[in-house]
């Protein structure tokens, strides 16, 4: 047993005792890893709830879908670009500082070809069929977590997967019945990307992503411009794309990039299942793009695998297992 002893200003003593024995050690380590994991879990599963009109939003825009990205890009780079210079005070050189380093710079690259993606795929195939397929996400995170980390992934985290992408098989043969072929290609490329971009966030601990993801639009708006027929909208569009851009996106993704700082690549992956299962439901609800039988199918797999996978991981982590 050890004590420090603090004098304060009118001479009271505080005595603070601290134990340096390990069994003391460990219980105080659990605890605060447990700490953070639920932490990280409650960050991302928010940062994912605030993404999931995104399908939604973006099937309503009636642009060109390279105009639509250039104003994505555009709005969401000027919003992260105020947030970080709020967050520094106005510090240029801080925030320049910040994108000066390799992650940082290939971050913002897989942003951009990640958003890309979807928005292809959104335009090319349905809601449905475009979440569902960005959830083999996970599969890919396990894979490169593995191979870029060394990271071991829970035997529960691999089984999780494994039936999730047997959802997937299911929603990407039906799409390929139906022809959408182009938008299940892009869907699995924002998949991939997106993968590449949780594991570099975590292998680098990247503690603010918002100046990564704030390039990330502008090069999205940068690469749109080069190629879009006008970049002039109609009123309507632009509020559906002022919405994503200035709200949606940047406080979505910037808390969905902070999840890798406590919680594994993989699990930030498949947490972001919850939009591939409430993004169909606000594409019903309100422009009544029903999903198929088979899509619902696949759907309410993953949603039950997700459940039980974060189910049984509080129960392990409450015993001290894995």
């Amino acid at each position: 047993m050890g004590c420090q002893t603090y004098f304060g200003a009118q001479d009271r003593v505080f005595i603070m005792c601290f134990q340096v024995y390990g069994p003391m050690n460990s219980i105080t380590d659990a605890q605060g890893a447990k700490g953070s994991h639920l932490k990280g879990i409650a960050i991302t599963a928010f940062g994912v709830l605030i993404l999931t009109p995104d399908g939604l939003l973006t099937s309503l825009v009636t642009a060109d879908v390279r105009t639509a990205l250039f104003w994505r890009g555009l709005f969401m780079g000027l919003a992260l670009t105020a947030f970080a210079f709020l967050r520094y005070r106005g510090d240029t050189g801080r925030v320049l500082r910040a994108l000066a380093t390799g992650p940082q710079l290939f971050v913002a690259v897989m942003f951009m070809v990640s958003s890309t993606g979807f928005v292809v795929s959104v335009v090319t195939t349905s809601v449905a069929n475009t979440l569902f397929i960005i959830a083999s996400a996970p599969l890919f995170s396990a894979i490169l977590a593995w191979a870029v980390l060394g990271e071991r992934t829970p035997p529960r985290t691999i089984i999780a997967i494994l039936i999730a992408m047997a959802g997937m098989a299911v929603i990407f043969a039906e799409g390929l019945g139906r022809g959408d072929l182009w938008g299940n290609v892009a869907a699995i490329t924002t998949a991939l990307a997106w993968a590449c971009m949780v594991v570099v966030l975590s292998h680098a601990k990247i503690k603010d992503p918002a100046p990564a993801l704030a390039l990330g639009g502008y090069l999205i708006a940068g690469a749109a411009f080069l190629t879009a027929p006008t970049i002039a909208v109609v009123t309507q569009d632009l509020v559906w794309l002022a919405i994503l851009g200035c709200f949606v996106l940047p406080v979505s993704f910037f808390l969905i990039g902070l999840g890798p700082q406590y919680i594994s690549p993989p699990e930030v992956s498949l947490i972001m299942l919850l939009e591939a299962v409430l993004g169909p439901i606000w594409a019903w609800f309100f422009i009544a793009q029903s999903p198929s039988p088979q899509t619902m199918l696949g759907g309410v797999l993953i949603l039950v695998t997700l459940a039980a996978h974060f189910t049984i991981g509080l129960i392990n982590e409450s015993s001290g297992t894995r």
